[in-house]
């Protein structure tokens, strides 16, 4: 609610300054005290859409979830959770739900990070492909104590691989995903 108050009145204070340039009654090029006024909003407005971008289906299923918010902590800096298929983001969110849930108590401590990238070139990936490397790491979550459908669910996220250490579970993912790039160009070909 605070954000998109705080959007308006940047929206508003843009809409002030464009309107006084072509009304005149603000001549370009700008004086300086104008011109830092604009590039201030500019920057503000700036962070605001970059922000937006970072709030992906992943961050409002954690955040908007009394049970996962409260467990999971995500890492997801570029926003890459946006980059999953309906069928990886299903089994990503049911392995967070079914790895928080099982028999939880208040007193068990349990707790996950997902961290999503950094994508690191190299490897052996398809054609119009990037790999999104996904790690879960959990505490109070004893591996011989995951349910099996966890398995199954990570299986739609990508190849994996999981380790223990310390009674944490671990979990690595290689999650291949439609390169955005490849996208952007298919849909400039077809225009």
């Amino acid at each position: 609610m605070l954000a998109s108050e705080e959007l308006a009145r940047l929206d508003l204070a843009a809409e002030e300054l464009l309107v006084s340039v072509a009304d005149r009654k603000v001549v370009l090029p700008l004086i300086p005290k104008n011109a830092s006024i604009a590039a201030q909003l500019a920057t503000e407005l700036r962070l605001h859409l970059i922000e937006g971008r970072r709030e992906t289906w992943l961050y409002h299923a954690v955040s908007e979830s009394e049970m996962l918010g409260k467990s999971v902590t995500l890492i997801d800096k570029s926003a890459l959770a946006g980059l999953l298929d309906p069928s990886q983001r299903d089994g990503l969110l049911s392995t967070a739900w079914l790895l928080v849930s099982e028999n939880l108590k208040p007193s068990q401590g349990r707790s996950l990070t997902i961290q999503l990238g950094p994508v690191a070139p190299g490897g052996e990936v398809p054609d119009h492909k990037i790999l999104v490397p996904i790690t879960i790491t959990s505490t109070g979550i004893a591996r011989n104590r995951v349910d099996s459908g966890v398995w199954d669910a990570l299986s739609r996220v990508g190849r994996y691989s999981d380790s223990t250490q310390d009674a944490s579970l671990r979990v690595d993912i290689q999650c291949l995903v439609d390169n955005p790039a490849d996208q952007e160009i298919r849909s400039e070909e077809r225009s």
